[in-house]
C-alpha cells in the first residue's frame, strides 16, 4: 500500500474514533439518533439491515421506533393528574355541606374503585392499568389527608405523606411501573425534605432509594429515576452526617459537609467513566448522564469558590472532625476514584488530577486556617477554573464533541466576566487573567481551523 493509501485509513480510523467519542452523549439523544437513521434508509444512504444494527448498539428496535406509545402514555397520565386535581378541588370546596359518613364512604369508595380498575386493566396487559394506578393513589392520598381533617386527628404531619409514599411503592414494586416508582420515590423525598425541615431524621428514607434501585436494577430504564436515585443518596449522606456532627437535631451543614459532597462527586466521576465501558446499553446510557451532570456540578462548584466569602468561610470553620475529615473521607474518596478510573483506562489522568486538588485544599485549609490567605485560594481557584475549560476546549476539539468544546468556551468567558466584576487582586491581576484568557480562546480557535481543515473539528 502506498503512503496516500496509508494516510487515508489512518484519516479513516482518525473519524471514526472520534464518531464513537461523541455517541457517548448522542446516547442521551437515541430517539432523535433514531429518526435520523430512518431519514438515512428512505433516502438509500445506508441499508434496513445497517439501520437495525444502528439502533440495536443503543437499545432500540428500528422495525418498532414509534415513540407514540409513549408520549400517549404521558398524556394520559398528565390527564388523570388534572382530572384527579380538578376532583379533589371540587370536592373541597364543597367539603362542609357534605355529610361526614358521605364524606368518608365517598373518599374511601373511591380509593377502592378506580385501583381496583387499575387492577383490572392490569390483569389485561393494558398500558392504560398505571394511570388508573396513579389517579388511584392520588386519591389516596387526599383521602388520608381529609379523613384526619374530618376526625381531627392531631398527628405529626409528614406521617401523612409518609404513609401515602409507603401506599404507592408497593404498587410500584409489583407492577413494575416506572411512572408510579416515580410518585413513591417523589413523595419520599417530599416526606424527607419535611421530616428535615422541622428537625426530624428521615430515618426510612433509604427504603425509596432501596426500591429505586430494585426497581433500576430489573432493566426498566428510567434516567429521572436514576438522577433522583444519585440525589438521594447525596442528600441522605449529607443530612446524616449533619446530624452526627451536630450538638442540636437539624441540618447545619459544617465544613465536613463539604468534604463529602465533593468526595462523594469525585467517585462519581469515576464511575460514570465504568458504566459507559459496559456493554449494556443502559448502563452506558446512565454512565453518561452521570458524567455530564458531574462535569456541571464540578463547574459551578469552582464558580463559586472562585469569589473570596466562600473561602473566608471555610477559613474560620469550626471543624469538629478534622483527622477523618481528612483520613477517613478525603483519602478515602480520593483513592477510591482514582482506583475505580484506573480500573477503566480512561480518564484515570483527570480524575487524579482532580483528586490531587481536592486533596490539596482540605490539607492547606486545614494547615493554614487564617482569613489572611482567602486572596491565594481564590486565585488558585480561578487557576484551576480556567485549566478546566481549557482541558475542555481541547478535548472537545480533540475528541470532536462539540458540547465539551462550548461548555469549556462558556467556562473561560463566565470565569472572566466573574473577574471583571469581583476584580481578582486589582486591576493589573485582572488584566493580566483577561490576557490568558484570550490567549487561550485565540489559540483555541487556531487549533480548531487547522483540525477542520482536516476534518476534525467538533461536530455541531
Amino acid at each position: 500500500m502506498d503512503a496516500a493509501g496509508r494516510r487515508g485509513m489512518a484519516a479513516q480510523g482518525f473519524c471514526l474514533h472520534n464518531w464513537l467519542h461523541a455517541m457517548t452523549l448522542i446516547r442521551l439523544l437515541k430517539y432523535d439518533l433514531a429518526k435520523e437513521v430512518s431519514s438515512w434508509v428512505e433516502e438509500g444512504i445506508i441499508s434496513t439491515g445497517q439501520a437495525s444494527r444502528i439502533c440495536a448498539r443503543y437499545g432500540l428496535d428500528f422495525h418498532n421506533l414509534s415513540r407514540r406509545s409513549y408520549g400517549y402514555r404521558v398524556l394520559v397520565a398528565l390527564g388523570y393528574l388534572f382530572a384527579g386535581l380538578s376532583l379533589i378541588t371540587l370536592v373541597s370546596a364543597n367539603w362542609e355541606d357534605i355529610p361526614r359518613a358521605v364524606r368518608m364512604l365517598g373518599l374511601m369508595g373511591l380509593t377502592l374503585a378506580t385501583n381496583l380498575l387499575g387492577l383490572r386493566m392490569f390483569r389485561r396487559e393494558d398500558k392504560s392499568a398505571f394511570a388508573w394506578f396513579f389517579l388511584g393513589s392520588l386519591f389516596y392520598g387526599a383521602s388520608i389527608m381529609l379523613i384526619a381533617q374530618i376526625y381531627h386527628i392531631d398527628a405529626h404531619f409528614p406521617d401523612g405523606i409518609f404513609w401515602w409514599a409507603m401506599g404507592v411503592l408497593p404498587i410500584a414494586l409489583l407492577t413494575g411501573s416506572t411512572l408510579m416508582m416515580l410518585l413513591a420515590v417523589c413523595l419520599g423525598f417530599t416526606w424527607a425534605f419535611v421530616e428535615a425541615s422541622l428537625d426530624f431524621y428521615p430515618l426510612l428514607f433509604p427504603v425509596f432509594l432501596a426500591a429505586a434501585f430494585l426497581h433500576l436494577c430489573r432493566g426498566k430504564q428510567s434516567n429521572i429515576l436514576f438522577m433522583l436515585l444519585v440525589v438521594g443518596l447525596v442528600f441522605w449522606s449529607e443530612y446524616t452526617l449533619a446530624w452526627f456532627l451536630s450538638n442540636k437535631p437539624g441540618f447545619r451543614i459544617g465544613a465536613e459537609n463539604l468534604v463529602l459532597c465533593i468526595g462523594l462527586f469525585l467517585l462519581f466521576h469515576a464511575l460514570a467513566k465504568l458504566l459507559v465501558q459496559k456493554k449494556a446499553v443502559i448502563l452506558g446510557d446512565y454512565g453518561t448522564l452521570l458524567g455530564l451532570w458531574v462535569l456541571r456540578f464540578l463547574i459551578v462548584t469552582l464558580f463559586v469558590f472562585s469569589f473570596s466569602y466562600p473561602w473566608g468561610e471555610l477559613m474560620s470553620a469550626n471543624w469538629k472532625l478534622p483527622a477523618a475529615a481528612v483520613g477517613g473521607g478525603a483519602v478515602l474518596f480520593a483513592s477510591s476514584a482514582v482506583w475505580v478510573a484506573f480500573r477503566t483506562k480512561e480518564g484515570t489522568l483527570s480524575t487524579a488530577a482532580f483528586a490531587a486538588v481536592y486533596l490539596a485544599d482540605i490539607l492547606a485549609v486545614l494547615a493554614v486556617h487564617d482569613r489572611n490567605y482567602v486572596l491565594i485560594f481564590q486565585f488558585a481557584t480561578n487557576v484551576v477554573l480556567a485549566a478546566t475549560g481549557v482541558l475542555l476546549v481541547t478535548s472537545g476539539i480533540r475528541k470532536s464533541i462539540s458540547h465539551y468544546f462550548f461548555l469549556g468556551v462558556f467556562t473561560l468567558l463566565t470565569t472572566g466576566f466573574l473577574r471583571y466584576i469581583d476584580l481578582v487582586g486589582d486591576y493589573v491581576g485582572t488584566a493580566v487573567l483577561f490576557g490568558i484568557l484570550a490567549a487561550i480562546l485565540l489559540t483555541s480557535a487556531r487549533y480548531w481551523k487547522r483540525r477542520s481543515a482536516s476534518g476534525g473539528g467538533p461536530n455541531e
